[in-house]
């Protein structure tokens, strides 16, 4: 069992041709696992692909992430359905951290930020470039796994006009 630390932020603009920093086409899906009723995410990201499943505690998660194969991927895609999102993350370098910049395929206008911390003191002291819009780090509504469920909420929607 790992955890992650991460802020999550709007972006309404980009300040920059984000297409000269790395990126990698990401198709996600989600599915609850039967046994345990607990929410999973299998992840096709470049030549990798990946089953997660997580716990929401807002700044920190639980989170358990496995390699799988393509095979494996294949079997898990069937019981996603209609619950994915895909999108192209960047990786943008920003002071010793990176952004990672997600622009998401049929969510008109919808980008956002990821950085992960190492510590809790690093999440809490860092600041954000002035192109970050409103944080949604403890907005459930904005987290992957329920925009694939549910789309994006009302709330989400009027933070991007």
């Amino acid at each position: 069992m790992a955890f992650e630390i991460e802020r999550k932020f709007l972006i309404k603009e980009i300040p920059m041709d984000i297409e000269q920093f790395p990126h990698k086409n990401i198709i996600q899906g989600y599915f609850n696992d039967p046994t345990t009723g607990k929410s999973i995410r299998v992840r096709h990201i470049g030549n990798e692909y990946k089953v997660t499943r997580k716990k929401w505690h807002g700044l920190v998660r639980e989170e358990i992430e496995a390699d799988i194969s393509k095979e494996e991927f294949d079997q898990f895609w069937f019981q996603v359905e209609n619950h994915f999102i895909e999108k192209t993350r960047y990786y943008i370098p920003h002071e010793w951290l990176t952004i990672e910049l997600d622009v998401y395929k049929n969510l008109e206008s919808f980008k956002t930020a990821e950085i992960e911390f190492t510590s809790k003191r690093d999440a809490k002291k860092f600041i954000a470039p002035e192109w970050f819009g409103e944080e949604l780090t403890k907005m459930r509504e904005a987290s992957n796994g329920y925009i694939a469920n549910h789309g994006l909420s009302d709330e989400l929607v009027e933070l991007i006009k």
